[in-house]
């Protein structure tokens, strides 16, 4: 792996790592909105931060697609489970499952046969 190719990978890990906290954005104002109310001011903020980082996703995306093959992205845009299970149990507190581990890895795999089925 050439120095290009190991800084365009930890460049998409961190747009994977940003998508995956949209999720806990989008989950915190779920229970902003629960508690205050959907025009309460700390909902429509968090809505905002969860708006402008998909922005960012998005427009990084396209930038990186001009890197990358379109497969490669795909395949590393799996890791995104893996980011989402680490969140809900570091920030949510949540049980993780072998259940999800399994379904995680079946993920993985798949994205793996697909690009790779050569």
């Amino acid at each position: 792996m050439t120095k290009k190719n190991v800084g365009i990978f930890l460049i998409m890990q961190i747009m994977n790592v940003a998508f995956s906290l949209d999720t806990v954005l989008m989950k915190l104002a779920s229970v902003s909105w629960q508690e205050e109310g959907l025009f309460a001011c700390r909902t429509i903020m968090i809505l905002f931060a969860a708006v402008a980082v998909l922005g960012f996703y998005a427009v990084a995306w396209q930038a990186i697609l001009g890197k990358v093959d379109l497969s490669q992205a795909y395949l590393n845009k799996g890791t995104v489970v893996f980011w989402g299970l680490l969140w809900s149990a570091v920030i949510f507190h949540e049980q993780i499952t072998p259940f999800n581990i399994a379904g995680s890895l079946i993920i993985f795999m798949g994205l793996l046969m697909v690009n790779y089925h050569e």
